[in-house]
């Protein structure tokens, strides 16, 4: 057995293709071609990055050509310029979103105020955004297996894309479905992701790598999607009944329990709901 990162579990999810998860933090891809790798998500710091190449480095000696930015989030994209030879690829509001000073800003001062034992090194991160960007799709041929990069719509960020290889129903959904896992929501597009989460379970794939906790399966796609839509149903009557925002989240949280209560980070469901009865509220 190799002796891969601690923490890291190294899943196979199709010959080629590794789902890197890491206990606690923030899943990784790796997809080995002929010539070369692609990674799904270059994680947090530049530290992080330098752990996840070396772990690419136990699997093969085959350069990383392309890293693909699932969205814009630190934990997913501020290890990005540790991979100054390859293609940086995400979708193009995910490229504004890296490029928005206030954007960044936001985030150092969130992981500051958190006092996180890597805050030092993400407060000196170059911020590096995707070089290749898309509006829609974009097919590869990578190894002889066909990957397809899909946006499907606004969700948990303005720029969530998936990548799917349809030959192996494999999956990588960064954070806008997980199994058993409530989502960070402080940045989503509430009734939207409802729509996106559909589409993407309309992809048909068997298996899913999601950008935090374990592999999933097709079911809890679905379930995924039907955590925002209880979510946003909620707070809407709560914004019809006149009822103010606190009162809505506790609301929320009761609405939930019974289906999703037992979901990892099920405790910041009252705050997702006070960020999404702000939003309903505003439209």
């Amino acid at each position: 057995m190799k002796n891969f990162t601690a923490g890291v579990e190294m899943v196979e999810m199709a010959d080629g293709v590794f789902a890197r998860l890491h206990e606690g933090m923030t899943n990784a891809g790796i997809l080995i071609g002929d010539e070369g790798v692609l990674v799904i998500d270059s994680l947090r710091v530049p530290s992080f990055a330098r752990d996840l190449i070396a772990d690419v480095r136990r699997l093969t000696d085959k350069p990383v050509r392309y890293v693909v930015d699932t969205h814009s989030h630190w934990d997913h994209a501020w290890g990005n310029e540790e991979f100054p030879e390859a293609v940086i690829v995400g979708h193009a509001n995910c490229r504004a979103e890296m490029l928005d000073v206030e954007f960044t800003e936001a985030w150092r001062e969130r992981i500051r105020e958190r006092a996180d034992p890597w805050a030092e090194e993400a407060l000196a991160v170059r911020v590096t955004p995707p070089a290749l960007t898309f509006e829609d799709s974009i097919q590869l041929w990578f190894g002889g297996r066909r990957v397809d990069l899909r946006y499907l719509g606004r969700a948990h960020t303005s720029g969530d894309i998936f990548v799917h290889l349809p030959e192996d129903g494999v999956l990588f959904t960064g954070d806008v479905a997980q199994d058993g896992g409530v989502p960070y929501v402080l940045d989503g597009y509430m009734r939207e992701w409802i729509e996106t989460g559909t589409r993407l379970a309309e992809l048909g794939a068997h298996r899913f790598v999601p950008g935090h906790g374990p592999v999933g399966e097709a079911p809890a796609l679905v379930e995924a999607r039907d955590f925002v839509a209880e979510l946003v149903a909620s707070t809407e009557r709560s914004v019809t009944e006149g009822l103010d925002e606190h009162v809505a989240g506790a609301r929320a949280a009761r609405d939930l329990r019974e289906r999703f209560g037992s979901w990892r980070g099920f405790e910041r469901v009252q705050e997702s709901a006070g960020y999404t009865y702000r939003q309903v509220r505003a439209s």
